[in-house]
């Protein structure tokens, strides 16, 4: 093997383990509490939005395969959101987290204004299909 010919195959092992180093990096950063996080936080924005379609996109597929949007939508009642924000992440599993949420929500009322309510609320997260989804609350 030659000089030149050589030195190419190492740069090339070079990248191909500096590729691996980060490939392990992101793998160990993506653990059970951050994915969830990231998808409790879209949830919630979805949410706030009035994006119902968006909202039960969280929802697992075994959940949308009994249950329509509609009757999703029928779900949340009469509550506006006006401010939310995920506190914390919990896992009990691998495949179970609490992700606690500090949400602010109206709640409309034909004949009252009524006040914002400010409350936490704990919303099960479950791992299916590789996955991550908000458990329906009953």
């Amino acid at each position: 093997m030659t000089s030149a010919s050589s030195h190419v195959s190492w740069r090339w092992l070079a990248a191909a383990l500096a590729t691996l180093a980060f490939a392990g990096c992101a793998t160990v950063a993506a653990t059970p509490e951050l994915a969830v996080r990231e998808r409790a936080v879209g949830h919630w924005k979805a949410r706030m939005a009035n994006d119902t379609e968006a909202a039960y996109a969280y929802m697992p597929p075994s959940y949308r395969a009994v249950k329509s949007l509609d009757s999703y939508k029928k779900s949340l009642g009469d509550v506006q959101l006006t401010a939310a924000q995920v506190e914390r992440v919990t896992c009990e599993s691998a495949d179970k987290c609490v992700a606690t949420a500090k949400i602010e929500a109206k709640v409309t009322l034909r004949r009252a204004n009524t006040p914002p309510i400010v409350t936490y609320y704990d919303e099960t997260w479950i791992r299916e299909n590789g996955q991550w989804w908000v458990f329906p609350a009953q």
